[in-house]
Parts: C-alpha cells; sequence; structure tokens
C-alpha cells in the first residue's frame, strides 16, 4: 500500500478494539495510509486484493489485525485527495512488530501486486478507540468521520463522553447498532485533535443519516443536555472488509 510497503513504528495514543460490546477493549494500534488508484483500478479490485491475497498472506504468517479499505465519496480538504484509505488495526505493539518482521521478511510479492494498484504515502498513526457499541460486521459498510478540533474549554473527555451519548441516541432511534470509535493523533498528526467514526449496516446507516438529515437526532441530544465539543467537518467513505480477526 505503499510504494514501499511496512509497517512504520511509533507511539500511539489509548486505544480500544474493534469487537467488543458492554467492555472495554484493550488499546489497538491504527494506521492510516491514503493512497491514489492507479490507471483503470476500482477501489473494489483493490478490496479483492486485499481480502485474497494479502489476507493470506496475513493469516500464513499469523500476523494479528484487521484491516479495511475506505473508499472516499465525499470528502472535505484538507483529506480530500486521497481516493482510498487503506486502514490497520493492531491489538498490540508486539503484534505491530511481528507484522512489520513478517512482512520485511516475506512481502515483496504482495507489495508489488499492491504497488501495481494504489500509490501511497507514509501513514498517519492514530490511537482508536470504541466509545460506544462496536460494529457490526459486515463485507461493505457506509462509513463517515467527524474531523474535529476541540473548542476552548474542552478536553478529549467531552468528546468521549458526547459520542457514547450520541451512539445511544441514535441506536435507540434505529432501533439497531452501528458502531462508534473515536480517533486520535499519534505519528504522522495530521492537524486534528479527535477524528469520530460511525459505521454499520447500510440499511441501518441510511435510518441514521435520515435522522441526521431532519434534525431529531440533535433534538434529543440537546434536550438531554450534550454540547458538540469540537468543531468539525464530516466525510463519507464506503467501508470494505479486507482481513477481519
Amino acid at each position: 500500500m505503499y510504494r514501499s510497503v511496512v509497517f512504520l513504528m511509533g507511539a500511539l495514543l489509548s486505544t480500544v478494539s474493534l469487537a467488543a460490546h458492554h467492555e472495554e477493549p484493550a488499546p489497538m494500534v491504527a494506521e492510516v495510509y491514503e493512497c491514489s488508484l492507479n490507471a483503470g483500478v476500482t477501489a473494489d479490485d483493490v478490496a479483492a486484493m486485499g481480502s485474497s491475497d494479502f489476507a493470506d498472506f496475513v493469516a500464513e504468517h499469523d500476523i494479528s489485525m484487521t484491516s479495511f479499505l475506505w473508499e472516499a465519496v465525499a470528502v472535505s480538504p484538507q483529506y480530500g485527495d486521497a481516493d482510498v484509505r487503506w486502514v490497520n488495526y493492531f491489538p498490540t505493539w508486539a503484534d505491530y512488530f511481528a507484522g512489520d518482521a513478517a512482512w520485511r521478511a516475506h512481502g515483496g510479492a504482495v507489495a508489488a501486486k499492491i504497488n501495481e494498484m494504489v500509490s501511497c504515502g507514509r501513514p498517519d498513526l492514530a490511537g482508536f478507540m470504541q466509545v460506544g457499541e462496536a460494529a457490526p460486521d459486515a463485507p461493505v459498510k457506509p462509513l463517515y468521520v467527524r474531523v474535529c478540533q476541540l473548542k476552548p474549554g474542552n478536553t478529549l473527555a467531552n468528546a468521549i463522553a458526547y459520542r457514547k451519548a450520541v451512539n445511544n441516541i441514535q441506536n435507540e432511534q434505529i432501533g439497531s447498532t452501528v458502531g462508534s470509535y473515536l480517533f486520535t493523533p499519534g505519528f504522522g498528526n495530521p492537524g486534528f485533535d479527535y477524528g469520530a467514526m460511525v459505521t454499520g449496516a447500510p440499511e441501518d446507516m441510511a435510518k441514521l443519516m435520515d435522522h441526521s438529515r431532519d434534525g431529531s437526532t440533535g433534538k434529543l441530544l440537546t434536550a438531554a443536555g450534550y454540547t458538540e465539543p469540537g468543531v468539525c467537518t464530516v466525510d463519507l467513505h464506503r467501508s470494505l472488509m479486507m482481513v477481519s480477526q
């Protein structure tokens, strides 16, 4: 993913797992590559390779990680240039370094296939925490990220509390479950304080976004005494599962 695909080393802020519903999962390591599609290649082509050749490599070398491809649908500046984002999650730093070692030693053939399809820069490294419910598994999901700067007097704790409240109200409104997560900058800090990610099954995301469109979610949050702690732009992606563990 990657002109030279390597898992970079660095330190991240506190993060949590993709999978748990009612417990605080363990912290995770996240990396995000911004990529341009090469001529004649589609996001579906890249995801198909990621869920076959790349996923086979991960399984063969027993690497503990999860990977998704985010296809840009409507993304605001300064993050609007990438066609796709290749997003990797590692449960621990030990898993991250094991993946790095396996890739450096054995990943050349898969890297060549990836480089034929996309051109990517170095990754941004981010903390990743679950703030509400976990997203249900689905091969393709709508996904939006609110990219935010904290308002004066607010902290990340305010953002976490607010996003948990949003997730609770959204899930009550739709009578189903969408997942809620928070990214916090690590190395390669692209200049935001936090990114709030929401994703779920297409039919549930459609209901959720209609409640946002008609203002009903905002009214419920206001009535409950919650105020957005950040100034945010909202980016929409199509998330394609490649490696799921």
